[in-house]
């Protein structure tokens, strides 16, 4: 009995080593399957990005040499030997904009400056679908984030010829031209900018563009810019930013006043917490209110994926005169793509 008992035992466990064995085996086979699959997934991942990678690198080396030959032009040589490294670049934005209406709106622009070094960096070639004027701030875009109506008539080609570029002052002057106001136009603009310290912490910056536009007359745009570290930080910093805008056949002046706190995290994420207001020191056509109302808003940019790739995300809450100073509620989400160096 004692026999049978051990024989069965043994039997018993050797069904067990036995199922155990094919379970094991069954278990690699679909590990193993798993991780075909997984690999031929990760692979269709892989090569997509390569394909991305590739595509953006060719199109930054065509750019760079389409920008080298051009700066060949101006400096009457012939050779585009130094086209990539030219520090030339262009921008390209994908815009999703919901205004009061709760709808969104697609809004794409592109801005393209190109530095001609053969020249010495004298010029440079500016193309632009963005309003390159307004401040990122601007009062006129208070109830409305992202300002995209004022960009599609703003679209402007310039060619910079810079005077004076040293560590505390610039003077450029900008020649090309530009739709506005529904006109095409050529326009002429002289830029200057002083910055310097103050007290001990405090960095100040004034700057001027006057412009004349040859159908809209002159646009002068002042303004003085104060910056502040907090806590012995470089990366965290308060910022108060004043502009004063003055138009041909227009009374007076309209002012525009920014105040926000400002952080950066690391080199790839930057927060923003902003406050705008505007207002007209005359009543003119099509203005009934000298107050044009205030803003609050969260600006978040974040560097991900790729080193030429951004996205931005603008939640905001505005009280504007156009709509009775109630509230609305703004969103603007942003993708930026690179092409060249920047």
């Amino acid at each position: 009995m004692p026999d049978r008992i051990g024989w069965l035992l043994v039997l018993l466990l050797s069904a067990c080593s036995f199922q155990a064995k094919a379970e094991d085996n069954a278990a690699n086979e679909t590990d193993l399957d798993s991780e075909v699959s997984e690999e031929r997934r990760l692979g269709v991942f892989r090569r997509s990005i390569v394909i991305v990678d590739d595509a953006q690198r060719i199109a930054s080396e065509r750019f760079g040499n389409f920008m080298g030959q051009i700066d060949g032009f101006f400096s009457s040589a012939g050779t585009d030997d130094d086209a990539v490294s030219n520090e030339s670049w262009a921008r390209i934005r994908f815009d999703g904009v919901r205004d009061s209406t709760e709808e969104f709106e697609f809004d794409p622009s592109l801005k393209l400056r190109a530095v001609l070094p053969q020249t010495e960096q004298r010029l440079k070639l500016l193309f632009s679908t963005e309003d390159d004027d307004v401040e990122s701030t601007d009062i006129e875009a208070v109830g409305n984030v992202g300002n995209s109506g004022n960009r599609r008539q703003n679209a402007s080609l310039a060619l910079r010829f810079i005077r004076t570029a040293r560590e505390r002052a610039d003077v450029n002057l900008d020649i090309g031209v530009r739709q506005r106001n529904s006109q095409i136009q050529t326009f002429v603009r002289l830029n200057t900018k002083f910055r310097t310290t103050l007290a001990v912490h405090w960095q100040f910056s004034a700057a001027n563009s006057y412009y004349y536009y040859s159908k809209s007359g002159f646009e002068d745009r002042l303004s003085f810019d104060f910056r502040r570290p907090l806590y012995d930080r470089e990366d965290l910093f308060f910022r108060t930013f004043t502009e004063f805008n003055w138009r041909n056949q227009q009374k007076g002046a309209i002012i525009g006043q920014t105040v926000g706190l400002y952080r950066q995290y690391g080199a790839t994420r930057a927060l923003a917490y902003e406050a705008l207001a505007g207002y007209h020191t005359s009543l003119n056509t099509g203005v009934s209110d000298r107050f044009q109302g205030h803003e609050l808003r969260i600006r978040w940019r974040h560097n991900v994926w790729r080193p030429w790739f951004f996205y931005e995300i603008w939640p905001s809450l505005s009280w504007p005169s156009t709509n009775g100073y109630n509230r609305t509620e703004g969103l603007l989400l942003r993708a930026e793509f690179i092409i060249g160096q920047r």
